[in-house]
């Protein structure tokens, strides 16, 4: 678009639009670095919250293996307990019927 037509586009808007725009430079110069850094700010944060939901999600997973770890030497060691009583009754009850 040039100059010219521009300005008849700018004409024809009317001054409401002048308006407009005239206000929309006023904010920009008057809040425009503080939106601008504001929006930086977040993203940093944003991008931060990312960061420690998938460092929280790591330590999860391996939290977990190590109760399933856990778990699982539990009911080895609850199987080789058992194991072992049952041993000892089957042993006790030889012994009793050896001395009737």
């Amino acid at each position: 678009m040039n100059a010219t037509s521009y300005a008849e586009f700018r004409t024809a808007l009317g001054p409401a639009n002048l308006n407009d725009d005239k206000m929309d430079q006023v904010r920009e110069l008057l809040f425009g670095e503080y939106q601008r850094q504001s929006e930086s700010r977040l993203a940093l944060l944003e991008a931060r919250v990312r960061e420690l939901e998938l460092s929280l999600q790591r330590r999860l997973e391996a939290l977990e293996g190590r109760v399933e770890q856990i778990a699982s030497r539990s009911e080895a060691e609850q199987r080789a307990t058992l194991e072992e009583l049952g041993r000892g009754m089957a042993d006790l009850g030889e012994r009793v019927r050896r001395l009737r």
